[in-house]
């Protein structure tokens, strides 16, 4: 059996959505399915037990290709379209008049804000094709807790599921046991988009009592979708705050390592990968209602802001203010809830109970 993953593209921008679909490929493995990532664009993708397929035309002739080409059989293959507007929802749809199993999965692009980005023509694209051939999917995956309400609002009929997005869960207690490091770190770890909303956090900083302040330090790291113009003066003013671009590996251990706390004050979120793997560390956050992740405030796991400046610098200082205990205990229920909930054991057991029914 296979899992086959199609995404509209496997850029370093869309990477929450690609990875997201196929991280957990190596638990799917030892249960005896296989996974592709058929994905469009010039970016290579190497990873672990993925089969990745470079496509080159969305059309249904080159689909007809493929099936014949990757051997597909609607008994022993799953479709699973990840995210909308594009040639991945026509591909599913496509595929499940031919008999096989569609999971559509939008990852938080039908929630409220950015449907209201270029509204009248995501309006007319929905309206006219996307909600309509979304209805044909044997199931609709919801990867956050608010997604599901708001999912249920455009597909009524369909069978929904919540399964989120899963990470590996720390086995290294960090923040738990070790001494606090001298330096309290924040960190931002996401793409540099104006639905981030960094800019804003970094003129809070800049407006807080940590600016300049030798015990703190501001990290955001991220590829760029045109916000590091704006917010270059901002770090060049202060002695704190610094843009270290993309990170990988080593390097992104490492940021996570010095971090206390973690900050996203997005407008909208699916449900951040970034936050999850931080939060797996013991790093704390700092989040919107926007990032779609309830868990943090119905269990008082960290601190509630809003997108407006005043309130994320009140919650940066907010946070300079806990004790060494209350961050040890924050630390200690983060990385609990991510290992019995979201860790990748958990999501994939979701995911094979939902999809085949075991």
């Amino acid at each position: 059996m296979r899992f086959i993953n199609i995404v509209d593209s496997a850029s370093t921008f869309n990477f929450g959505v690609w990875n997201a679909a196929v991280i957990n490929a190596g638990l799917l493995k030892d249960a005896g399915i296989k996974t592709e990532l058929w994905y469009m664009g010039v970016d290579k993708v190497a990873l672990p037990d993925v089969d990745a397929i470079n496509i080159t035309d969305p059309g249904y002739k080159a689909l007809e290709i493929l099936i014949s080409t990757r051997q597909l059989h609607a008994d022993q293959d799953i479709i699973i379209t990840s995210g909308v507007w594009r040639y991945p929802t026509r591909w599913g749809a496509f595929l499940k008049a031919k008999g096989f199993q569609w999971i559509f999965v939008p990852q938080g692009m039908l929630e409220p804000w950015p449907l209201k980005q270029k509204w009248l023509q995501k309006k007319i694209y929905f309206n006219i094709l996307e909600k309509h051939l979304a209805r044909k999917a044997t199931l609709i995956r919801a990867v956050s807790k608010p997604e599901v309400k708001n999912l249920k609002r455009f597909f009524p009929r369909n069978r929904i599921e919540f399964i989120p997005n899963g990470v590996q869960a720390a086995n290294k207690n960090i923040k738990g046991t070790d001494i606090l490091p001298k330096v309290t770190g924040y960190l931002f770890l996401s793409r540099l988009h104006h639905k981030k909303n960094v800019v804003a956090l970094a003129k809070a900083w800049v407006s807080s009592k940590l600016n300049n302040d030798p015990l703190f330090q501001l990290t955001i790291a991220g590829p760029d979708q045109g916000e590091l113009a704006k917010l270059q003066p901002i770090i060049s003013s202060s002695g704190n705050l610094r843009y270290v671009g993309v990170v990988k590996g080593a390097a992104k251990d490492s940021l996570f390592n010095e971090s206390t706390f973690y900050i996203l004050p997005s407008f909208s979120e699916g449900l951040p990968s970034a936050l999850l793997e931080a939060m797996a560390r013991g790093i704390i956050p700092i989040i919107t209602e926007g990032c779609n992740f309830p868990d943090v405030f119905e269990h008082d796991l960290g601190i509630r802001i809003t997108t407006e400046k005043l309130s994320i610098q009140l919650g940066l200082e907010d946070s300079s203010a806990w004790d060494y205990g209350t961050i040890a205990e924050k630390s200690r229920q983060c990385r609990n809830l991510i290992q019995s909930q979201y860790s990748l054991e958990a999501v994939t057991r979701r995911q094979l109970q939902a999809y085949i029914g075991y």
